[in-house]
């Protein structure tokens, strides 16, 4: 039997808000191409889109969806989910599966094991493997909570994928050594690229770009496009050398570099650029356009001749820019790194140029906590580990000339990266992936029906993970009042009665809680009583049909806390 996946539950927590952020970052775009593509290309019936309100999420998505909408793109229904419903409200979630473009996988968890109606599969997507700190909020998280043989960590390329489970291995090896357990990652790895938009990133005719930006129509012009950090993205230090190698040996072509992208705030890039353009002598040759409108970006593709890309950071997992120039009918000459492997054909739509490593982190691993900061360390590892990538700079120069000097090498080229991008990246092949791996782990989970004792197994997997606040903090208070306690009602709660928008509210967000909407209610309760009195535990007993149990116990001790009651003992 084929499943039909037709109710998506997909994360809007993924969303970030752009002008916050230190630079331009991979990630962001392609959340929010993943988003777009889903809603244009899926075939499920609905959306199901869970938010935290009050932030910009719900906003950002409706706008895509309306977009969409309005060029008839779309026939999925949207539906939203706020996140606080799934604690105030006695209601449950009703999807087929839970699907986040981003790394996070615990939430997910959490809504499946106590709060949905059925077991539904988990899906979320790696962005970056080699962060340090990944090993103990990340990995291990994944080895010690209840993920299950039909959940997906979606790799987006093999190396990934290959790096991922040496890292999971190494960890349960470990731990299983030390605590002589048997712990292990029982969920799935699968492979699903990013895609990219064929119908924005495009072949089109130069000569009306290059006007508008101010190119030579005859000139060569080789393409960097991204974040500019040697930390965490490429070291363009050795492009530069590669460049004024091809000036002094083409000194009849007009060859041109066109850096783009945007530098990190914290840690500029640029003036070591700038400095390296300047010792080489070749500043009149290279033109840097600082902070590119990402949203034109695929204009900046067709104004080029060849893109390039040095990746050597372990931060990289996958790469979008490759694919857009593919799309664009654009050589890639890239380092022959990660996901490029998987994506750029070395010899029919670019070249890919040997990478050399060697094993050199010992001495990292004896102080795997240096920087004390996080940011730092990772700053730090990354860093030091790229400084020790070389890309072969005699190859790199010369699959640059051999496209400077043929024409119909570059025209080939151009045709099969229009090809294969069609063929392998378009959204709508990728999002095809998605929902045959869907349907396949949907399959999976209908063989791996549970015993109530399995199930109950299971959810104390996770019962490590659930805070216990009111058991460890028990000797905070003076004492616990038990739901035998009695509260009347005063002055002021009776004025309140009279007067609802003056409860004492601090932050936007209690207007969604239910405790003051409850408050209320008991308020109501207790002015209907002879002596202005109600008990816990009949507070329990009126609204429990429609309240959860505690969010009641908690409104009681709201009104005392506010002076709206007083505990009758008290008075």
């Amino acid at each position: 039997m084929i499943n039909k996946v037709s109710n998506i539950g997909m994360m809007g927590n993924v969303f970030r808000p752009m002008a916050g952020l230190d630079s331009v970052f991979g990630y962001d775009i392609a959340v929010d191409d993943n988003a777009k593509a889903m809603l244009e290309f899926g075939k499920q019936d609905k959306i199901t889109y869970f938010y935290e309100p009050l932030q910009f999420q719900q906003l950002a998505i409706k706008r895509k969806f309306q977009a969409l909408s309005h060029e008839n793109k779309t026939e999925t229904t949207l539906e939203f989910y706020s996140e606080l419903d799934l604690l105030t409200k006695k209601e449950s979630v009703d999807i087929d599966v839970l699907h986040n473009v981003g790394m996070e996988f615990l939430p997910q968890l959490s809504m499946r094991e106590f709060i949905s109606k059925k077991l539904f599969p988990i899906t979320y997507t790696i962005h970056g493997a080699s962060y340090p700190n990944y090993i103990e909020n990340f990995y291990l998280m994944m080895l010690l909570t209840p993920i299950r043989p039909f959940d997906s960590l979606i790799c987006t390329s093999e190396s990934v994928k290959t790096a991922v489970k040496t890292i999971l291995d190494n960890i349960s090896d470990s731990l299983n050594r030390s605590y002589n357990t048997s712990i292990k990652y029982k969920g799935r790895l699968d492979v699903i690229p990013l895609g990219v938009d064929t119908e924005k990133f495009t072949f089109r005719d130069n000569r009306p770009i290059r006007m508008e930006m101010n190119i030579p129509e005859d000139a060569f012009v080789i393409l960097w496009i991204g974040r500019l950090s040697a930390y965490d993205k490429a070291d363009l230090l050795p492009l530069l050398i590669v460049f004024k190698r091809l000036l002094e040996k083409n000194p009849n072509q007009n060859l041109m570099l066109l850096i783009a992208g945007h530098d990190r705030a914290s840690l500029p890039f640029l003036p070591a650029v700038e400095d390296k353009m300047n010792q080489l002598g070749i500043k009149d040759k290279v033109r840097i356009i600082e902070k590119n409108d990402v949203a034109k970006r695929h204009l900046l593709f067709s104004a080029a001749d060849v893109f390039t890309s040095p990746a050597d950071n372990l931060q990289e997992t996958f790469g979008i820019t490759p694919i857009e120039a593919m799309a664009s009918g654009i050589p890639q000459v890239v380092s022959d790194w990660d996901g490029y492997k998987d994506t750029v054909e070395h010899g029919r739509t670019g070249f890919l140029i040997p990478t050399y490593w060697t094993g050199c982190d010992d001495d990292i691993r004896r102080a795997p906590m240096v920087f004390t900061d996080v940011n730092n360390r990772y700053g730090l590892h990354h860093l030091m580990l790229s400084q020790s990538v070389a890309v072969d700079m005699h190859l790199y120069e010369r699959a640059f000339q051999d496209l400077i000097d043929d024409p119909e090498l570059r025209k080939t080229m151009s045709l099969n990266s229009i090809e294969r991008a069609k063929e392998k990246f378009s959204w709508k092949k990728v999002i095809r992936q998605y929902e045959d791996l869907w349907q396949e782990l949907m399959t999976v989970r209908d063989q791996c029906e549970e015993t109530y004792n399995e199930k109950q197994a299971r959810e104390k997997e996770f019962e490590f993970m659930r805070p216990i606040y009111c058991k460890a903090f028990a000797d905070y208070p003076t004492r616990f009042l038990g739901i035998e306690s009695e509260a009347i009602i005063t002055s002021e709660g009776r004025m309140t009665l009279l007067n609802e928008d003056q409860l004492p509210f601090h932050y936007e967000i209690e207007n969604l809680l239910n405790e003051p909407k409850i408050g209320l209610l008991i308020l109501k309760e207790m002015v209907k009583t002879a002596d202005g009195t109600i008990s816990m535990k009949e507070c329990i007993n009126v609204f429990k049909s429609n309240y959860h149990e505690d969010s009641i116990k908690r409104s009681f001790m709201w009104l005392i806390k506010h002076g709206l009651t007083n505990l009758k003992n008290n008075v």
